[in-house]
Formats: structure tokens, C-alpha cells, sequence
């Protein structure tokens, strides 16, 4: 009997490990939609902002109505923030040191 329920409970988790993977990443993709009758910022504006946070702002890519912004931070270590241009909010915000 518990050879039998060791083995369902095998079956069922690993089963469900495809699902919690795929959430993970689903929930890694980041959309920024726009607010009725408001209008994105500029990527110029989005740079300004990344400098007021402390970064060196050097790209800007829009991704699923997103900006990303790369650069460096003060110690030279690579960032990357994800910002929603009609609101202002830091979606994601990743550094990598070096």
C-alpha cells in the first residue's frame, strides 16, 4: 500500500512541475499597459530617471510595452530596471556584479 501511494505522490508532484515551471516564467514577463488617454513617458525622461536613482543609463529597449533600461550603477556593476513609462513604477529592477 505505501508503495502505491509513494508512487502517486511521485506521479502527481512531478506532474505538476511543469506548471509551477511555466508560472515562474510567465510571472518573469513583465507588461506595462497604458492607462486610457495617458502617454509614455519619453525614453529621454525614462534616462533622466534612471540617473536620479543613481545609474549610468546606456540602452533603452521596449519590451511588451515596457522600457528596459541597462547601464551601471556607481561601482560599475551592470543593471538592469524594468520600468512601466506610464506610471513611473519600477517593474524589475536586476543587478549583476562584477
Amino acid at each position: 500500500m505505501w508503495k502505491t501511494i509513494t508512487s502517486a505522490a511521485i506521479f502527481f508532484g512531478l506532474s505538476s512541475l511543469p506548471v509551477a515551471v511555466g508560472l515562474a516564467v510567465a510571472s518573469d514577463d513583465h507588461v506595462c499597459h497604458a492607462p486610457q488617454g495617458m502617454a509614455a513617458m519619453s525614453h529621454e525622461a525614462a534616462a533622466k530617471f534612471g540617473e536620479t536613482l543613481g545609474y549610468r543609463i546606456t540602452r533603452i529597449e521596449t519590451e511588451h510595452g515596457c522600457y528596459e533600461l541597462s547601464g551601471t550603477d556607481k561601482h560599475g556593476a551592470e543593471v538592469e530596471l524594468t520600468l512601466n513609462p506610464y506610471d513611473g513604477n519600477i517593474v524589475k529592477n536586476a543587478e549583476t556584479r562584477r
